[in-house]
């Protein structure tokens, strides 16, 4: 079985993270993407995030009524920094006889080889970039060849459309009373408003 693993802050969930599974599940052939709101990733210390158990409710509101998308909360379980290396020695423990797929914007490869042990990272999975309009993968895959000779056997890109959203964007929007309809599921809309997310940040 291919399984793609999709780790994000989520605060909140928006389309444009339900159309880059949708389109790694397509373009890869996996079976399922599991979605893994991250706990406390190690770039966002000090920033505030919304509380966990928040994030998670919104993101099972997202993805949970899909039979190819679950989700896990199995990071949001542990203490200290949320790292991938971590995540993923969990994942294959868990999943030890199939493909595993890590799905991330491809943006973030350009920094992998700071990453921690991005060697054992590629031991335990797949990378799967999703590149929008624009990107520089001719950069990206040369920085990575020259960094950790090997990955590119590891490492795959996947043309995503060019939406221009993201979850600070919409939380400004929030926060501005400016509506974000089609932008966010609605589920996840309505969640927002009954609890009063960014509102006040």
């Amino acid at each position: 079985m291919k399984i793609g693993l999709f780790g994000g802050t989520f605060d909140p969930i928006h389309i444009g993270h339900m159309v880059a599974a949708r389109v790694a599940l397509e373009a890869l052939g996996l079976n399922r993407v599991i979605f893994i709101p991250t706990g406390f990733p190690p770039h966002k210390m000090g920033v505030s995030v919304t509380p966990a158990e928040k994030r998670l409710q919104m993101v099972v509101l997202a993805a949970g009524y899909d039979p190819v998308f679950s989700v896990s909360d199995w990071e949001l379980t542990q203490q200290g920094p949320s790292y991938t290396v971590d995540t993923l020695t969990h994942y294959r423990s868990e999943y030890p006889a199939d493909e595993l797929y890590f799905i991330m914007g491809a943006d973030m490869l350009h920094d992998f080889p700071n990453w921690r042990q991005p060697d054992k990272i590629l031991q335990l999975a797949r990378l799967v970039g999703m590149a929008r309009p624009g990107f520089d993968l001719d950069k990206c895959q040369a920085l990575l060849q020259k960094e950790i000779p090997g990955s590119e056997e590891r490492v795959y890109f996947v043309d995503m459309p060019g939406l221009e959203i993201s979850s600070t964007w919409l939380r400004e929007r929030i926060r501005n009373r400016q509506a974000v309809d089609f932008l966010i599921p609605d589920r996840v809309i309505h969640f927002i408003e009954e609890n009063r997310l960014y509102d006040g940040e």
